[in-house]
């Protein structure tokens, strides 16, 4: 996961994005206090970096007990020095910030101390999220298919009987083998021998019926292909193009969709790469890029309704491209909405699903199935040392009072060699 950061920019601060760059993570800034709030509203932001001697006023540290509990999401890391040891101390013991960087400053204390702050949030929401009922269930889940030890080392494991379910979920409902086997038991059944006693007569309905189950099914073999190939990869990429290649591989796949956006008459607007990141490059390998834009457009395409516009729109932000895939979020069986909160880390886990129905129309379009779709973009992203993340957002596209789910994609933006 590449951590995206808040930074409230001063004097004091300037330091930080250098820095921030040096160790790839993302960062956006605020130049006034007053913006802090409204700025973690809008996006999602794993840390949120201001310097002790910008928050000395009463009123800062009033706020600041305020980021905290409204959004526990975003850790608070202050920067400090000897001189200002009381009040960062008092701040810890107020529980108004999580953590501190002593000045003077250098690349690997601060990547030190916001990994160690990553995890301790990482844990922190798993152990929210996870309830005593399923503490066994998730542990054993663990040691079975160990998904760090899975992407980094190789060492994959088989999947067994506490993860069947998932996988019984995708083989045996809908189109697929289930039904494929269905059908060969009807063949069996209703083929007839001629007279001869050499060959079968089979019912067309009945061989038309096979065809499209072996095609299914085939479909699903070849999506355990592409998935094992992408787990066992553990290529940082180094290659590097244009940003442009990226909408030019948007709109291939845009266009190959087609398809699935008639089945419910859904629309896409699409924006331009912006002219600021022009003369930039990103980290590029268009094959596997190519599975991260298939997996989050059909996501968008298949949890929108009836004539839903999708948007795909490009910021240039800092450091960083961001594309934001958005489209409008809609109730769930829980009674949630979109993907609630306290599911956004947890999408990006093996087998992890908001909704266990699964929807035979999309299925030729699909290239990674079983629960593994946005781990896999993912891995994907990590390889391309950028950071993805999904989450709700206010509607500020439709004249309505309500939530679109806004899907995040952030390259890093590189300087063209000379």
């Amino acid at each position: 996961m590449i951590p995206h950061c808040l930074i409230l920019e001063s004097e004091n601060t300037k330091i930080i994005a250098e820095l921030l760059k040096e160790i790839d993570y993302t960062y956006e800034r605020v130049s006034l206090l007053e913006e802090i709030y409204k700025t973690l509203e809008d996006g999602k932001f794993h840390f949120l970096i201001l310097h002790v001697n910008d928050i000395e006023r009463l009123d800062a540290r009033k706020s600041l007990s305020e980021w905290t509990n409204n959004f526990p999401h975003t850790l608070i890391i202050i920067i400090t020095d000897t001189s200002k040891w009381e009040t960062t101390a008092s701040l810890l013991k107020q529980h108004s910030v999580y953590d501190y960087i002593q000045t003077p400053l250098d690349s690997s204390h601060l990547q030190f101390t916001l990994n160690r702050s990553l995890q301790y949030l990482l844990t922190k929401l798993k152990s929210q999220f996870i309830n005593e009922a399923e503490n066994h269930l998730y542990k054993r889940m663990v040691e079975i298919f160990d998904w760090k030890k899975s992407l980094l080392h190789k060492e994959n494991e088989n999947i067994a009987a506490d993860i069947i379910h998932q996988m019984n979920i995708n083989l045996f409902q809908g189109s697929g083998i289930g039904t494929l086997m269905s059908v060969v038991s009807i063949l069996i059944s209703k083929s007839k021998l001629d007279q001869e006693g050499k060959n079968y007569s089979i019912a067309k309905p009945v061989m038309d019926l096979l065809s499209e189950n072996y095609e299914a099914a085939k479909s699903m073999f070849d999506s355990m292909s592409i998935s094992q190939s992408v787990i066992d990869d553990e290529t940082i990429i180094d290659y590097k193009e244009s940003p442009t290649k990226l909408l030019d591989l948007i709109k291939q796949e845009l266009e190959t969709l087609t398809e699935a956006l008639n089945i419910k008459s859904q629309k896409v607007n699409l924006s331009q790469i912006p002219a600021s990141a022009a003369g930039k490059k990103i980290r590029f390998h268009e094959t596997k890029l190519s599975y991260v834009i298939r997996e989050i457009f059909l996501n968008a395409i298949k949890y929108s309704k009836e004539k839903d516009v999708i948007y795909l729109i490009f910021f240039h932000k800092e450091n960083f491209l961001e594309l934001k895939v958005i489209n409008p979020a809609y109730q769930n069986n829980d009674g949630t909405s979109g993907i609630p909160e306290k599911f956004e880390s947890f999408v990006f886990e093996p087998f992890f699903r908001i909704s266990s129905v699964v929807d035979d129309s999309y299925a030729k379009f699909e290239q990674f199935r079983f629960g593994l779709g946005l781990p896999l973009v993912k891995k994907i992203m990590d390889q391309h040392q950028s950071n993805v993340q999904i989450y709700n957002i206010e509607n500020n596209f439709r004249n309505e009072n309500t939530k679109d789910v806004c899907l995040t994609i952030r390259f890093p933006l590189l300087e063209e060699e000379k």
